[in-house]
């Protein structure tokens, strides 16, 4: 692992779960010698991106909010999805999502969020479990058996491979992904992948509802809707992205 790499972890560390850690914590967690750590918390907090707290913790620092403000505003995929994907969430009423994959971790990028009154516990930013919720396994469909098997002997916990196999197989035939109450007891998932090797996007893109509204659902035209919003996304990052 690199020098940047073995950085970056200490990032890693900050979850919802826990949100300050001291030096010596990260240092057990990581396996890293506490020279190191004050090494590394050092260097990050002089970029920002991590700050002193009470009780001789860290934190995240405010670095990360202006990376995300950046992130918002200048990533072209966003950009093209922000505005198809509003317009499906107030038509629909459901919550819309949109998740890319980075370094074996998929993540929800954009969130629109429509009438119905929910909660989902894997909002934007939150890192998702791999190979739970239809958000996950719909974007694990679109990639190549190779990676999805790298994927599969990297996490721990992993489900049995021949079984995830063949769910991925299903979804791919199907085109989509439904999961009900795997990641929340009262929520249905609902994805499709959207892919464009023109430029290089792989991600999901889905539906959460209540399992009330879910009941009433036709999912073939849920699927239709998912599919024109993805088409509309693509389209618009096309122009985006190529010089006039």
């Amino acid at each position: 692992m690199s020098s940047l790499n073995r950085m970056l972890a200490v990032l890693d560390l900050f979850s919802g779960d826990k949100r300050a850690w001291t030096a010596e914590e990260m240092a057990e967690k990581l396996g890293y010698t506490l020279a190191t750590v004050y090494r590394y918390v050092r260097e990050l907090s002089d970029a920002g991106l991590l700050r002193g707290d009470s009780g001789a913790t860290f934190v995240l620092g405010p670095r990360i909010i202006e990376l995300d403000y950046q992130l918002r505003v200048g990533d072209p995929l966003i950009g093209a999805a922000r505005s198809p994907m509003g317009k499906l969430a107030a038509t629909t009423g459901c919550d819309v999502v949109l998740a890319t994959e980075y370094a074996g971790h998929i993540v929800t990028i954009h969130h629109e969020t429509g009438s119905e009154p929910i909660s989902a516990s894997y909002s934007r930013g939150r890192r998702m479990p791999l190979f739970r919720g239809a958000t996950s396994l719909g974007l694990l469909s679109a990639l190549p058996r190779q990676r999805l098997r790298k994927l599969h002997e990297a996490e721990e916990g992993a489900p049995d491979w021949d079984a995830l196999l063949e769910r991925i197989k299903k979804i791919r035939r199907d085109g989509y992904a439904v999961t009900i109450a795997e990641l929340d007891p009262d929520l249905v998932g609902i994805a499709i992948p959207l892919v464009s090797n023109e430029h290089r996007v792989v991600a999901s893109l889905g539906f959460i509802m209540s399992k009330a509204r879910y009941s009433l659902t036709d999912v073939g035209q849920s699927v239709s809707m998912l599919e024109n919003c993805a088409h509309d996304i693509l389209a618009r990052l096309g122009a985006r992205v190529t010089p006039a």
